[in-house]
């Protein structure tokens, strides 16, 4: 038994050999581009190491060591410690401020009882 190829065949295979390359093709560069942004993914998560003319990049829970030890200084510069934070430190000069405006109402006082207002002015 022979198998004669007519032309019908023959064009008929190139299609579907040409729709599964491209299929084939479109599998890969999908494939491809979620290997991709995965790798950059994972170099972001983990960090790089420093190479000629690029400086180090810390992985996320370097980073996230640093936020929690930044976020630990702002929390105690911002509960009151008995003088040396910067909570009683506002605290002092919010009472020397009213302290100055307190003094500046009495001697504003004192200087309208010395000298009061001319009439018709």
């Amino acid at each position: 038994m022979s198998v004669h190829l007519n032309p019908e065949w023959i064009g008929a295979i190139t299609a579907v050999a040409a729709l599964a390359a491209t299929f084939a093709a479109w599998v890969v560069r999908g494939v491809w581009r979620i290997f991709g942004r995965t790798s950059r993914f994972l170099d972001d998560y983990f960090g790089e190491p420093a190479r000629p003319g690029v400086l180090a990049r810390p992985g996320v829970m370097a980073r996230l060591t640093a936020v929690e030890d930044m976020t630990r200084t702002i929390r105690a510069e911002t509960q009151p410690n008995g003088g040396s934070s910067m909570r009683d430190a506002i605290h002092g000069i919010a009472g020397d401020v009213a302290d100055v405006k307190d003094e500046q109402v009495r001697l504003r006082t004192q200087i309208e009882l010395r000298n009061p207002p001319a009439e018709g002015i």
